[in-house]
């Protein structure tokens, strides 16, 4: 019997067969389906995929031989990956190499053997496919081809199996940044909001007081800088989302001028503060209903129209709005943004979508967050819409979208008349008085609360941490709670779920900085009917409690 001598590129092979991290690992069904057929083909009892380390033979995959090694010093394959073509030994028992081999003599009597060496690109051998016989044989020119495609075959799968776990790992690996972004984005968006809340409350609460116009003009602008950072959060969390296809299409069924109307009265004083025209242009029926995702929409419009007012400084920007409707109820919405600002050079619009890329044309000193227009172009790519851009720089510029949207014509209910006629600050009316508590451990959050309660028929109590709350809630009846959500001693989650079993208990509020969809999933989920993000919305706030007082006036 002679031992193998060992291969010139020992050190690299070995290298290369522990980077595949295949050695002890289970059985595998592609592995075992390569030596089955390998069997079946050569008609042989036994067939491996034997991988060579440096002390021993090791089965990948092992058909018809109960053992997965061997030691490499008895090894076959340790002559066979000293070659490049298939090793063949007809009869053990008369070749020197092999005739007092234990493996001949005992169990599992290897007399015949045919093994082709696996190698990688660079000719490292890891070890062969092999098929054994326990008599002399010969194989066929046919046998000697099919084993040698099948060797092709066991390399690729070695590789693949590689490349398939590092993807893997670099999935989880991804997951775990991705989970680590979302934490961050969720925390600071949380440390930032409440700040925020008191700021732009606040600013509010000073505009109302007869104080001079130059001190009104000063507050415009604390209340215009707390707006931006507030979008600037907004943009963040939802670039995060939709970046990660955690974005979810939620498709309803609305009226665009209901959407509109907020957007059209807002951009209206924008402008007319900057000393620039706005114009609406709806050419779509009141009557007309359509079926899409609503918030998308909304961010979508108004994202375009804020970038256009915020680099116009002379002339005007207009907004059309249309459907390219078909013979069935599916139909284009056509949204067109049209500015005469500074326009854009090709070698700008052609990264204009690009995350980051904030575009600020010569001249102007205004800047953002670079955010909106790839949260535009990512949410129309959820949509299935596109967007054009024209622009000839110095003129101004035009943005046209495209959205397939679905829908239907029907009569406004006299309801949903009024509706579309009133401000959304509108007041609501409650014809008897109501007992309301605000728990929130954060002083100038109360204050902001009840400064727009104020206006209401409220009797108004303050708690400022959980377990004060849980006392008033259990010691007294009240018609609605706004509960803080992380205040000291107990949880807002807690005391709601706590309430769920009463048979009168308030209506919830949820009052919280925790604004990531699956945050707001689970404080709904915990027994609140209302999520109130901060800062608190003050036609938001209203729009709940006029849908109260019709219920309980």
């Amino acid at each position: 019997m002679q031992i193998a001598p060992l291969p010139k590129n020992e050190a690299a092979r070995l290298s290369a067969l522990k980077g595949l991290e295949i050695l002890d690992t289970p059985e595998e069904e592609m592995f075992d389906e390569i030596t089955k057929l390998a069997s079946m083909i050569c008609d042989a009892p036994i067939s491996l995929v034997s991988l060579i380390d440096e002390t021993r033979q090791w089965f990948k995959s092992h058909h018809g031989l109960k053992a997965r090694e061997t030691p490499r010093s008895l090894a076959f394959c340790s002559h066979a990956i000293l070659g490049d073509e298939l090793f063949v030994i007809p009869n053990a028992k008369n070749d020197k190499r092999f005739k007092n081999n234990p493996l001949v003599n005992e169990d599992p009597h290897v007399i015949f053997y045919a093994g082709i060496p696996l190698a990688l690109d660079d000719q490292i051998k890891l070890g062969t496919l092999c098929v054994i016989d326990n008599k002399p044989r010969e194989l066929n020119e046919e046998q000697l081809q099919m084993l040698r495609l099948l060797g092709k075959q066991t390399v690729r799968l070695l590789q693949m199996r590689k490349d398939r776990d590092k993807l893997e790992i670099e999935k989880r690996s991804a997951e775990r940044a991705n989970a680590a972004k979302r934490d961050f984005i969720a925390a600071i968006s949380h440390d930032i909001r409440n700040p925020l809340n008191s700021l732009l409350g606040m600013s509010e609460m000073i505009r109302e007081q007869p104080i001079p116009e130059s001190i009104h003009h000063y507050v415009d602008h604390i209340k215009n800088a707390g707006e931006v950072i507030l979008n600037l959060v907004n943009d963040t969390i939802e670039l995060s989302r939709l970046e990660e296809n955690a974005s979810v299409l939620n498709n309803e069924w609305f009226h665009l001028s209901q959407c509109l109307e907020v957007y059209h009265n807002f951009f209206k004083q924008e402008t007319k503060r900057k000393k620039i025209e706005f114009q609406l242009k709806n050419e779509i029926s009141e009557t007309v209903y359509l079926l899409s995702d609503k918030r998308k929409l909304e961010k979508i419009i108004w994202n375009l129209t804020a970038n256009a007012v915020k680099f116009t400084h002379h002339g005007s920007v207009d907004c059309h709005v249309y459907l390219e409707t078909k013979a069935d109820e599916n139909a284009n919405l056509i949204i067109e943004i049209k500015d005469t600002g500074p326009g854009i050079s090709p070698e700008i619009k052609d990264r204009l979508f690009q995350k980051y890329n904030e575009f600020v044309p010569e001249g102007c000193e205004i800047s953002g967050s670079g955010l909106g227009l790839s949260i535009v172009k990512l949410s129309l790519e959820e949509m299935n819409g596109e967007i054009n851009v024209e622009s000839k720089v110095g003129e101004g510029s035009t943005f046209k979208v495209k959205i397939p949207t679905v829908w239907k014509r029907e009569e406004l209910s006299p309801g949903q008349k009024n509706l579309t006629n009133h401000n959304d600050s509108y007041l609501p009316q409650f014809s008897s008085r109501k007992k309301v508590l605000i728990a929130d451990d954060n002083e100038l959050n109360r204050k902001v609360l009840k400064n727009y309660l104020k206006p209401l028929p409220f009797d108004i109590v303050e708690a400022n941490n959980g377990i004060e709350t849980e006392r008033i809630l259990g010691s007294d009846q009240f018609d609605i709670a706004f509960l803080d959500i992380e205040m000291p001693g107990k949880h807002g989650t807690e005391i709601a779920k706590a309430l769920s079993s009463e048979k009168t208990r308030p209506i919830l509020f949820a009052c919280t900085g925790l604004c990531m969809p699956e945050e707001k999933e689970h404080i709904l989920n915990s027994g609140f009917e209302y999520f109130m993000p901060k800062p608190y919305l003050k036609e938001e706030l209203y729009s709940h409690l006029a849908e109260i007082a019709k219920k309980h006036p």
